[in-house]
């Protein structure tokens, strides 16, 4: 049995059967443990000798082991006065020596005859196999009772409480103490598993379904869950696991009723003509809880035709002040289901909020074995159970025994009437519910300590670890595998596997790497593996002189200079500012690049939607197969196939207008909420009128002086390069639209204690930039552009070709004496408007989307950066049709889409790169996946950033983001059906 993992493996496997079957108890395998992973030289000497050998040959050597050896032999007697003691086909073999010169103790010896015969009696049932010589002395031992026992004795029971226990039942309770203890244990261990779900290549809604099942089952012990989400409007959304979808439903007067009856923050049971019961699919009432808090029924069920346990947790949740523990699980299952479903999701955040919310748990489940244990105890003692909010209980009598369980919130105190610990079945009880009470608060600690490595390692990106138990198997990875370490080590994971306890270390790594774990584990010494010059490195986990497992760290190749020179940026040394942007710079847009890799990584249907569009330009370039005289000769074709709209002769179509006989009124309102619609407007009158009601109600029309007959022209000059292309989408409704949105968010950053980060010259500047930061647009993407080497992109040099043209556009205009509405600017205050808003505009490049994103999501705490801020409003306002409710949303999909038609047939006309997500737009189930992608992984979490920063003042805008994905997913569904 030689010294390597493999060696490891079958070692603890054995011992684990051999506890397993009572043939050692638990210090026996402890001593084992210790004696294999310090190589005890007659130990090692023995399993050397029996390499090849079956596992029952092994088996019975290692018994011998125990009880040839004196020392140990010595501490296992000492141990059995407290614990059960070793029971073997030897033990039976060689009897009990005894000697009444030398005998001390008749009932200790009397107790393990009796477990040697029940083990045996076990044996018997189960129709194993029987040492006929062992069989005989059980016979013999059987006929000598039947013979001398008086008629009168019956089967052991027990008299009655507090009174000398039988020793059936003192052994039988011994043996529940220890099951609780390892059901417990098992129960709330298993959700520190439940992460491996999350770290697939490609996690789906169905997996976090699944998961969020799973961890209801493991902590709650139920199988199904549901939510009523009570709203202001006295109307529902109702979710039912069973289902997996969110209703409206009317709140009737039964469940307005019912809703003043129930108990806020507390566990509560529903009758079985409960209101709220009746709108769920069919549940089981005797397992069925409540609990009502922050405007919302949770409701927890199961199918089993029978109640939850008296030691779950729920039901002991209002005894012990476990309240909190369950809200937040419940809104955690809540909110993970509704972000879900609207949303792509980080899996490694879930993964994190999974770990604080499992040990919370785990802490609170010593209270489920104390129940437990209170519940065994009972069966046979009066007892009392004493709570209390202070640490220490007072002791009342010494006739009674008092075992406390001291805790921070709720110390409980056991008061067991009779006990007598001078009787030794009696103190061995005591010691046992001690011993198991004490064990399971080291796996608690345990616990904590691994949940905090854990999540060292979830929130790294540099490092990935695999960690393994002592019997191979997989406990933890930090994150789904680098397809590059995953293809240099060739590495095989599937997190399906790991119910059925398959995923073991020479399951997912190839034999070259698996041979260096093993040498590694044999040698024991530290050291760093090299493998087709790719490091990773092994770690032996000992605690205690005790083998717990081991742990294989990878590390991939980051920019190292970067991350160290942001460490002193963080620490606040000395650096010069412009270092400083340049280190900071440089770190985004790695992040930057590392999350848009890993988003398309484990979203592949990111590709095929508009969501595309807002990744790095590069990928989207088109790859010269063509010479350039080819696409010259394209370009040079008949105009006729270029299907331009034909020239017009400028201001055609602009009607005349008299800023003078504008004045506010009631109906002006609406622009200062998100409700406002451009499409209810039906001439263009009124749509110059809302450009005139935002630059008046900020007040820059009197703060800078502007002459209305400069406005005038500025707005009709801005209308006519808005809709010369005649683009269905962005043309003078979007551009008022975005300043109008820009102006929106603007008004509710007042609200909040970052108003003043924008003043208002920058807010002047912010208003013009939004209403031109489209103009003149072509209606086509900027990859077009570049790909038919246009006018614009030889100009602009292929960088953010249509946003320097809208930028360059907009202060044209602004020059021309005529539509010059900034003449009474000085210079200065000229170029600082200009400067911003040329950066206002650029920001709205969508291939720049993610390195805008990060750059606001990693702002410092005491951010005060106008840019950056007026950049992301400027970016996220580029969204606004999208974050309008579902029906006027579906209306801006629809006009963009057209474009996105126009040009990909465009570019199958002139040989260009069709892009993927422009095809089969006119099909409704291929638009709604596309926009689908686009919502979750555009536009939501962009003003998700910004409510946050808003001070939660945008939610309605991301529920109307929500409902909109959701109807989507309608379509979605019903054409798939369609085609099955």
């Amino acid at each position: 049995m030689n010294q390597q993992l493999g060696s490891y493996v079958k070692f603890f496997h054995i011992i684990r059967e051999l506890e397993e079957s009572n043939q050692i108890d638990g210090k026996q395998k402890q001593i084992l443990k210790v004696n294999f992973t310090t190589k005890d030289k007659k130990l090692m000497n023995i399993l050397n000798d029996l390499n090849g050998e079956d596992e029952e040959e092994i088996k019975y050597s290692l018994l011998n082991y125990l009880n040839e050896s004196p020392i140990e032999k010595q501490e296992i007697q000492r141990q059995m006065k407290r614990t059960r003691s070793s029971i073997t086909d030897v033990d039976l073999i060689k009897g009990i020596n005894y000697d009444e010169f030398k005998f001390t103790d008749t009932v200790a010896e009397m107790e393990k005859a009796l477990k040697l015969i029940t083990h045996f009696n076990s044996k018997l049932k189960d129709g194993q196999t029987i040492d006929p010589k062992v069989n005989e002395i059980f016979e013999n031992i059987r006929t000598l009772f039947i013979q001398n026992s008086p008629q009168n004795i019956y089967s052991p029971i027990l008299i009655g409480r507090g009174q000398s226990l039988n020793l059936d039942i003192n052994q039988q309770m011994e043996g529940e103490l220890s099951e609780a203890y390892k059901e417990v244990k098992c129960q709330f261990a298993n959700y520190m598993k439940s992460h491996l779900l999350l770290m697939d290549e490609t996690v789906s809604y169905n997996t976090i379904f699944s998961l969020l099942k799973e961890l209801n089952k493991n902590l709650l012990n139920c199988e199904n869950f549901s939510f009523f989400i009570i709203n202001p409007n006295n109307d529902m959304e109702l979710y039912q696991s069973k289902t997996d979808n969110i209703e409206q439903i009317p709140m009737d007067q039964s469940i307005q009723d019912e809703l003043e009856t129930i108990p806020e923050n507390k566990i509560f049971r529903f009758s079985k003509n409960s209101a709220f019961c009746s709108k769920l699919m069919s549940i089981n009432y005797l397992s069925s809880y409540g609990l009502y808090a922050n405007n919302i029924v949770f409701i927890y069920h199961s199918k089993k035709d029978k109640q939850l346990e008296s030691q779950d947790i729920l039901q002991i949740a209002n005894e012990y002040q476990l309240i909190d523990e369950i809200k937040n699980l419940s809104m955690f299952l809540l909110q993970t289901i509704q972000n879900a479903k609207v949303q792509f999701f980080s899996p490694l955040s879930i993964a994190d909020m999974i770990l604080d919310l499992g040990i919370s748990f785990v802490r609170a489940s010593k209270f489920v074995l104390i129940e437990k244990m209170y519940n065994i105890v009972s069966q046979a003692y009066k007892i009392d159970k004493l709570q209390s909010d202070q640490q220490e209980i007072q002791v009342w009598d010494t006739e009674s025994v008092y075992i406390v369980f001291k805790d921070q919130t709720v110390t409980v105190c056991f008061r067991i009437y009779q006990m007598n610990l001078i009787r030794q079945s009696d103190q061995r009880l005591y010691s046992e519910i001690k011993h198991f009470y004490e064990k399971y608060l080291r796996f608690i600690r345990e616990c904590f300590d691994k949940s905090a490595f854990y999540k060292f390692f979830l929130r790294s990106n540099d490092s990935l670890i695999f960690e393994f138990d002592k019997s191979g198997h997989l406990l933890f990875l930090s994150r789904p595998i680098p397809k590059q370490i995953k293809s240099n080590f060739n590495i095989q994971f599937n997190s399906l596997l790991i119910h059925s306890n398959q995923l073991s270390y020479n399951k997912i790594f190839d034999q070259n790497v698996v041979s260096n774990i093993e040498n590694y584990l044999q040698d024991h010494k530290w050291q760093m593996m090299k493998d087709n010059e790719k490091q990773y490195e092994i770690f032996l986990k000992i605690e205690e002189k005790t083998y717990k497992g081991f742990a294989v760290i990878f590390t991939e190749n980051i920019k190292g200079w970067v991350k160290e020179q942001f460490k002193q940026l963080e620490s606040g040394n000395q650096l010069d500012s412009k270092i400083k942007a340049k280190i900071r710079k440089q770190l985004i847009q790695h992040e930057t690049i590392n999350f848009v890799n890993k988003l398309e990584e484990n979203n592949p249907e990111v590709k095929d939607s508009v969501a595309s569009l807002y990744m790095p330009l590069q990928q989207l370039i088109l790859k010269r197969s063509k010479s350039i005289r080819d696409i010259q000769n394209i370009q040079n074709e008949p105009k006729m196939r270029r299907t331009e709209a034909p020239q017009r002769s400028k201001f055609l179509t602009v009607q005349e207008l008299d800023l003078n006989e504008f004045s506010l009124s009631i109906q002006d309102d609406l622009i200062d909420t998100f409700d406002f619609n451009i499409m209810d407007l039906t001439s263009q009158i009124q749509k110059h009128r809302v450009v005139w009601a935002i630059l008046k109600k900020n007040g820059h029309l009197d703060d800078y002086s502007i002459p209305y007959e400069n406005l005038q022209s500025f707005i009709k000059e801005m209308e006519y390069n808005y809709n010369v292309n005649n683009n269905p989408y962005h043309n003078y409704d979007h551009g008022i639209t975005v300043m109008q949105t820009a102006y929106y968010f603007c008004l509710e950053l007042a609200f909040t204690s970052k108003a003043t980060i924008i003043d208002n010259f920058n807010r002047f500047v912010l208003m013009i930039s939004s209403f031109g930061h489209d103009v003149g647009h072509t209606g086509k993407t900027n990859v077009f552009e570049i790909n038919s080497l246009s006018d614009l992109a030889i100009r602009y040099h292929d960088k953010s070709v249509l946003e320097q043209h809208h930028a360059a556009l907009t202060i044209q205009v602004l020059k021309n004496p005529q539509s010059n509405i900034l003449i009474n600017l000085n210079q200065q205050e000229f170029r600082n408007f200009r400067k911003g808003l040329i950066a206002n505009i650029l920001s709205t490049d969508m291939s720049e989307h993610f390195t805008l994103l990060k750059d606001f999501e990693n702002r410092p705490k005491d951010f005060n950066d106008c840019k950056i801020l007026s950049g992301y409003i400027m970016h996220t306002s580029d969204f606004g049709g999208a974050g309008k409710k579902t029906n006027l949303s579906i209306q801006w999909s629809s006009r963009v889409n057209q474009e996105f038609s126009i040009q990909y047939k465009l570019e199958g006309e002139l040989g260009f790169p069709q892009q993927p997500y422009m095809k089969d737009l006119h099909i409704p189930h291929i638009m709604a996946k596309s926009e689908i992608g686009f919502l979750k992984v555009i536009v939501r979490p962009c003003y998700a950033l910004l409510n946050e920063f808003l001070e939660d003042r945008l939610k309605h805008c991301i529920a109307n983001i929500d409902d909109t994905i959701q109807h989507w997913e309608k379509i979605v569904k019903k054409g798939e059906e369609q085609q099955q």
